[in-house]
């Protein structure tokens, strides 16, 4: 028994060194972003509070953010990477360091930039494609007013008409000048 507890031990050790020797920063972003795919639609999908047809656009917004992320994290770390690895191409030494940090600059840009520009895109055409399918209501909204026509008169004329509203004066928030306490 001691035994299979050591060996236990001596795999989970060789597993842990061996993850933080090829700890990449693709790794990271690319197992949070399947989890995400994973767990947000179900959380969404399982909420009661929101209507059966938010629940289902807010699960297909969240599954299809993750299917580009995944994808964009890679393509855009890995070809930073490369491009880290071509501008020290001279240098062998600094030629690892530059792809790890290229490849770290790579993953921040398609975090920040790249990744929301491409979800708006398909998410987007995804909107279109489904309203589609959908009836369009063909009821038209009356806007107009119905509201009686204002007409303001001056103080000092009560027969001339102005097209715009005047300004109040302070006495009509104090009453006749003096202030109410």
């Amino acid at each position: 028994m001691a035994n299979l507890s050591n060996k236990i031990l001596d795999a989970g050790k060789k597993i842990l060194i061996s993850v933080g020797k090829n700890n990449k920063p693709i790794y990271t972003v690319m197992t949070i972003a399947v989890a995400n795919g994973i767990f947000k639609p179900l959380s969404s999908l399982t909420d009661k509070k929101e209507k059966p047809e938010a629940r289902r656009y807010s699960a297909l917004r969240e599954f299809l953010t993750e299917v580009v992320a995944v994808p964009t994290y890679w393509v855009c770390g890995v070809g930073a990477a490369k491009l880290g690895e071509h501008l020290f191409i001279n240098h062998p030494e600094k030629k690892a360091i530059a792809r790890a940090n290229m490849m770290f600059l790579g993953v921040c840009t398609a975090a920040v930039f790249i990744i929301p520009a491409l979800c708006s895109v398909v998410i987007n055409a995804m909107n279109s494609k489904i309203k589609k399918g959908e009836k369009k209501d063909t009821t038209k909204l009356d806007i107009t007013s119905k509201a009686p026509d204002i007409k303001v008169y001056s103080n000092q004329n009560p027969n001339m008409q102005f097209q715009y509203l005047i300004m109040p004066s302070m006495e009509s928030f104090i009453g006749k000048g003096r202030l109410k306490i």
